[in-house]
């Protein structure tokens, strides 16, 4: 029984411990996709599909790590299996705070083919805004609606505004009749019920007339 006991314990804990790689993709082929996925998953890595942009400043196979990580074998090793999958001069980059951070233990590996067009997440979410509850949706024709339910309201009230927006690198634009803002993108991790996830945050760099658009902006992934 005491035997048992321990042996339970021991799987607890490596499947606590287990390396977790965050896997974002742009362009890059659903076999090779399923190739990596196969290769990490074998040298103990539990891999995850994400859905947001690549930041502009990161190399066509880039991999993002903890300055405190450990396992420098490990990456190493990842970094391989990337360049054996044909991605050219993979880079790692450390970060201990802000953007592009990951916990210990995990990792967040970015490929993209050459050519890319840059997109925003097909929406994003007000960031617990004062000025009440808004959605952005952007279309890939360059359209986005701002869907906005203001506070102070005793009625559920939507009010919807349409106008372009447009990506350049980190720097985000809005344009709407109403009014315009261009916000920063970082990328961050928020604790969520699932743990801790990546998620893209859009921060306003002006304050705008419109005050909706003074709302920071996000999305979650896995929320």
């Amino acid at each position: 029984m005491y035997r048992i006991t321990i042996f339970l314990c021991f799987c607890l804990l490596s499947a606590c411990a287990q390396q977790q790689a965050f896997l974002t993709t742009q362009g890059v082929s659903q076999v090779k996709i399923e190739a990596l996925t196969k290769q990490l998953n074998e040298q103990g890595w539990r891999v995850t599909q994400t859905n947001l942009p690549i930041p502009n400043e990161f190399t066509n196979a880039t991999v993002a790590a903890n300055p405190a990580q450990e396992n420098q074998a490990d990456i190493e090793q990842v970094v391989s299996t990337l360049e054996l999958l044909g991605f050219s001069d993979p880079q790692t980059y450390k970060f201990a705070e802000g953007k592009h951070f990951y916990s210990i233990d995990n990792i967040g590996i970015y490929l993209r083919t050459g050519q890319t067009n840059l997109q925003p997440p097909s929406w994003l979410r007000s960031d617990d805004c004062i000025y009440g509850d808004a959605l952005l949706a952007f279309n890939p024709n360059g359209q986005v609606t701002l869907e906005h339910e203001p506070t102070h309201t005793e009625s559920d009230r939507l009010d919807s505004y349409v106008g372009v927006w447009v990506l350049d690198g980190s720097r985000l634009k809005i344009n709407l009749s109403q009014g315009e803002q261009s916000y920063i993108s970082s990328n961050i991790t928020r604790r969520t019920w699932r743990g801790v996830s990546p998620a893209q945050l859009f921060t306003p760099i002006e304050k705008a007339k419109f005050s909706p658009l003074n709302c920071s902006f996000i999305i979650i992934e896995m929320e």
